[in-house]
């Protein structure tokens, strides 16, 4: 999915975007998932992310556009929200960077496993290469939680956040409301990502978007609301179908659960070769899907980088 940032540098050809954006990525979330098995497969996570880019390029042009004074406080606010979304890329990345070298041991599984189904006495390399997996998968469930846990607060993790009691929406040319709008909406797309490559955990709650609607239109509003309802209840369901929190990108799971039944065929003398074309077969796309995400939160930091050099460029330059 491709969301174009708005042509017409406006807030309410911003916040249109953004409405249009949060469609798209809600229509993902139901197409993915008729039964929540599906939940954060690789459609939506690009939704997410393509929806991200687009917020944050529209929010410099609009900066650009509004003629704001240099070195005022406005530039610190957007650098601040700037820089948590690069940190939120690292964070990211790390976890994308895992699931891809999980893809690769259980594509080294598969190898195995077709290798044995024709050769038993391969049974201890395919019972090691099983335990790798396994250790891998847990590992991985665990170093996401820490990772997670140490820089949630700090990344603003959360399902929903609104609009501050204080906030002086129309300050700086209707910037800091611009701002505030792309501040909601990252939280909920950090908190969407964060669950794919990185580790589920319950919404830690905070203010409906529902709010909003005064500040930022009806079709903004409604369509976050939505779209963090949606979310809300296909997590809940696919994390009690998954028994438990950890990385809930659905070709992972579906990765993991192809490892636990080529060890029950294993261990049972069931159909190893029918085990390891599924291993294969999840294991390569679970590749091509983290490679992926990995190109895709790349482009985003390197979005995001470009927009800071160009702000304060403009800033120094005396454009304004």
């Amino acid at each position: 999915m491709s969301v174009k940032p708005p042509s017409s540098s406006t807030a309410p050809a911003f916040y249109a975007t953004l409405a249009r954006g949060l469609d798209d990525l809600d229509r993902s979330l139901v197409s993915s998932s008729p039964s929540s098995a599906a939940f954060l497969s690789l459609p939506s996570l690009r939704a997410a992310l393509a929806l991200l880019r687009a917020a944050h390029v529209g929010l410099a042009r609009l900066v650009a556009s509004l003629h704001l004074p240099g070195g005022a406080a406005w530039l610190d606010e957007y650098m601040d929200e700037a820089s948590r979304l690069c940190d939120s890329c690292r964070a990211l990345r790390l976890g994308a960077a895992a699931i891809e070298s999980y893809a690769a041991s259980a594509a080294q599984l598969a190898s195995l496993l077709l290798q044995a189904s024709s050769s038993p006495h391969l049974s201890r390399q395919v019972a090691r290469a099983i335990s790798v997996c396994r250790r891998e998968a847990m590992a991985l469930k665990e170093e996401n939680r820490a990772l997670v846990e140490a820089r949630a607060d700090a990344l603003a993790l959360r399902l929903s956040e609104g609009v501050p009691a204080d906030a002086k929406l129309s300050g700086f040319n209707g910037f800091r409301g611009v701002l505030c709008a792309t501040r909601m909406l990252t939280s909920f797309l950090l908190t969407l990502l964060s669950w794919g490559v990185l580790h589920y955990w319950p919404d830690v709650g905070g203010p409906a978007a529902g709010d909003c609607g005064a500040y930022f239109g009806a079709a903004f509003a409604s369509a976050l609301s939505r779209a963090q309802q949606r979310a809300a209840a296909e997590a809940t369901r696919t994390a009690a179908a998954a028994g438990g929190a950890g990385v809930m990108m659905h070709e992972f799971r579906r990765v993991r659960a192809a490892v636990e039944e080529a060890k029950e065929a294993v261990d049972r003398g069931g159909d190893v070769a029918a085990a390891a074309a599924e291993v294969g077969l999840r294991a390569g796309v679970l590749r091509s899907a983290s490679e992926d995400i990995l190109a895709l939160i790349d482009d985003l930091f390197d979005e995001v980088v470009e927009a800071r050099k160009k702000l304060l460029d403009l800033c120094s330059g005396g454009g304004n």
